[in-house]
């Protein structure tokens, strides 16, 4: 199609804008509801999620899902689903740097005709299986069946994603959305550094001190400070294997709750997508928490689309002609690994003549937010806020 390459280009570089707008909005909707906790998502597994449904959907309800997302309406919405595709087959691309695995399928009661166009895309489009099951007569059966499915596709991480009696035998689209991440560092930091240290919730407050294992290693890591409604922040950025991917860390310096809270309420998408302008090549001694965190979010309460769960107002005409077909659930869920793993250390370099600048110390014994980014589609993998260790 003439000017369809150029059409794609455009969409896909403004795909990962979209993608961070939703992430900040997703985040302000869970740190309202959990002001003290840790938070953690897949932005981009997310909105994966999203345009599966909208794919599903008739045009009305289509172009309202894609309300959730900014910047993701386009008056082509077929070039969206496709360059929405090509990003996915990147994340999905094999790699020796990291290890990214997917469990995103729709499972819907047997009784349900799904159109073969509408499976074809969902697999080609957003690498989204859909299955058929007998939710109406073994709901219990059909809850292990997918528990088993999601443990599998992420290594044994995600585990009892369902709990019992999450639904019954009147469910009829089940959507599961999965994603674990570790990632080997482009240098590793060293075992016998990491230390049990105290991780400050509140304030510097020994009273309320938890324990956290701390890695630590010093080296070059691009790092600023920058100042967000005179809140100083320290940023910095830990390259994975190869820089396909980097850890993005957001520390306020003032150890205050209230700091952590200014920097949260003035977060933007420009702020995730152009601090790594800012930064540069500096000598830091780099102090971040050892840490393994899953969580789960059912999407559809925080994104305001009541009506994909009533049948007499849902239309998934795209997907199936069955009648009064609703989505029963979405389960979003997240596990990430940050660990010493990585490369190995470069030779030492012959001491030089000269004064040596003092390092830069990344000291996150107290609250922080952090990101895990792709940097070839600058998609958001992860995001989350470190409040204490578990």
């Amino acid at each position: 199609m003439e000017g369809m390459p150029e059409l794609l280009t455009f969409i896909m570089t403004t795909l990962p804008e979209a993608n961070a707008r939703f992430a900040i909005d997703l985040f302000g909707r869970l740190k309202e509801e959990h002001p003290c906790d840790n938070i953690l998502f897949s932005p981009v597994n997310a909105t994966c999620a999203l345009g599966v449904l909208a794919l599903a959907s008739g045009c009305e309800q289509a172009a309202e899902i894609e309300k959730c997302v900014p910047d993701y309406e386009c008056e082509n919405p077929k070039g969206v689903h496709t360059a929405f595709s090509k990003i996915l087959a990147a994340l999905h691309a094999p790699s020796t740097s990291y290890a990214l695995s997917f469990a995103n399928k729709i499972y819907g009661d047997h009784a349900i005709a799904v159109i073969q166009k509408f499976i074809y895309c969902a697999l080609k489009l957003y690498w989204t299986d859909i299955e058929g099951v007998d939710i109406k007569n073994a709901p219990e059966e059909v809850r292990r069946i997918i528990n088993l499915w999601v443990e599998v596709q992420t290594h044994g991480k995600i585990r009892d994603l369902l709990p019992k009696d999450s639904f019954d035998c009147l469910a009829q689209l089940l959507q599961v959305n999965g994603l674990y991440f570790k990632g080997g560092w482009d240098m590793k930091f060293d075992k016998e550094l990491t230390v049990e240290a105290p991780f400050y919730v509140h304030h510097a407050d020994a009273r309320d001190c938890h324990t956290v294992l701390l890695m630590n290693r010093k080296g070059v890591y691009n790092t600023a400070t920058v100042d967000i409604c005179n809140i100083e922040v320290q940023v910095l950025e830990v390259p994975y294997k190869d820089n396909e991917l980097s850890l993005f860390v957001l520390l306020p310096t003032d150890c205050s709750p209230e700091a952590l809270q200014q920097l949260e309420d003035s977060l933007t998408h420009e702020h995730l997508l152009d601090w790594s302008c800012q930064l540069k090549p500096e000598e830091v001694d780099v102090f971040i928490p050892k840490f393994s965190l899953e969580r789960g979010v059912h999407v559809i309460e925080y994104v305001d689309l009541p009506d994909l769960q009533d049948p007499e107002k849902a239309d998934f005409s795209q997907a199936t002609p069955t009648e009064g077909v609703a989505l029963t659930q979405l389960v979003h869920d997240t596990f990430i690994e940050i660990d010493e793993e990585g490369g190995e250390e470069p030779e030492a370099p012959r001491c030089t003549k000269g004064r040596r600048r003092e390092s830069v110390e990344f000291l996150a014994n107290h609250p922080f937010l952090y990101f895990i980014r792709h940097n070839c589609t600058q998609s958001i993998i992860a995001l989350g806020r470190f409040a204490r260790p578990e």
